[in-house]
């Protein structure tokens, strides 16, 4: 699950992004030793009468996740990563392997620190967590927030990760202890329309007309939008052209609410369509280097009179009472297929 820093790079044409680890998963459950010398799979359902999923379950199901997914991470294991997450941190996951191969870098084994969790009441289908990450040879110790989600089978796998910045720990570390709301109904559906949309605007540098919906945000409205700047000029620089659309929008099973509003994860899938800017050549390249090249696995550039870049992009939001001011506490962003036509 170790991937690369949150948000990306302003995207270059030419020069290859650097990975900054983040993937995931052993090919078997790992199986701890409980109490008694008894094994537990970590992964399944408790059994039947016994305690009701807590904290200390969820510290059990982290642990075994952390020695598992970092196994994979390192070895680069798709496969394996596979028996760990599902979509969207798996689709992050396996871009991030795709870096670390094409850099020739594996990537650093990890291990969550002092970890806070928020678990819905009874036996839950999700829940949340936060914690410190440590990085094997790295004096980073960026903080994290997760969502693990149990599928049909009755196994855990990691559902959304996502780096948060530093101004946002304290926030992030305010869900310890607290009940999450299961079945994604912390935020009414009008609210939830209206943010995705700002947000997505922001994404590009543009507004739905209601600014105030998203509170003003050096990483979604500096980092990441200004990324979309220069790709755009990199592109016109060549002939290009290149336009965003969003495709839908996804909120997290769980979400919790804290002291200054409800804590949650929101995923935009988005289409990128290039196409040559009038005047221009007949066709838009994408060179092999591209970081969207390198994401979805292609070794040599992509041409055409179209291409289509399909993406995923998570979100960590503080969404307060009011919606008005949310904060974006941290995202990720990465290609998915890359499609000429």
């Amino acid at each position: 699950m170790l991937r690369r820093r949150s948000v990306r790079n302003p995207r270059t044409l030419a020069a290859p992004v650097p990975a900054i680890p983040f993937a995931a998963a052993t090919v078997a459950l790992l199986v701890l030793t409980g109490c008694g010398g008894e094994p537990v799979d970590a992964a399944t359902p408790a059994p039947h009468g016994s305690a009701a999923f807590g904290r200390d379950r969820a510290a059990l199901l982290l642990t075994a996740f952390d020695q598992a997914d970092s196994a994979a991470s390192v070895a680069g294991d798709v496969e394996a990563l596979r028996t760990q997450e599902v979509s969207p941190s798996l689709d992050l996951s396996i871009a991030a392997v795709r870096r670390a191969e094409y850099n020739q870098r594996p990537q650093p084994s990890f291990q969550h620190i002092n970890p806070a969790f928020a678990v819905p009441p009874g036996e839950p289908s999700c829940f949340l967590a936060t914690a410190t990450l440590r990085l094997t040879g790295s004096e980073l110790a960026p903080t994290d927030v997760s969502q693990f989600v149990r599928g049909a089978d009755g196994q855990w796998k990691l559902s959304h990760n996502v780096q948060v910045t530093q101004p946002s720990l304290v926030v992030a570390r305010s869900l310890d202890g607290r009940p999450a709301t299961a079945g994604g109904a912390a935020l009414d559906e009008t609210s939830r329309r209206a943010l995705a949309a700002e947000v997505f605007a922001r994404s590009i540098g543009s507004t739905t007309g209601n600014r105030s919906l998203v509170a003003s945000s050096p990483l979604l409205d500096g980092q990441f939008a200004g990324g979309w700047e220069v790709y755009g000029q990199q592109l016109a620089g060549v002939g290009g052209a290149v336009r965003r659309t969003m495709d839908r929008a996804e909120w997290s099973d769980c979400a919790v609410a804290v002291p200054t509003g409800t804590l949650t994860f929101l995923t935009i899938h988005a289409t990128d369509t290039l196409r040559p800017a009038p005047g221009g050549p007949a066709t838009v390249r994408l060179e092999a280097q591209s970081p969207d090249l390198i994401a979805t696995g292609h070794r040599t550039a992509v041409s055409g009179k179209s291409i289509r870049v399909t993406r995923v992009e998570t979100f960590a939001l503080l969404v307060p009472a009011q919606t008005v001011g949310t904060s974006v506490l941290g995202l990720n962003d990465t290609a998915l297929t890359v499609t000429a036509g």
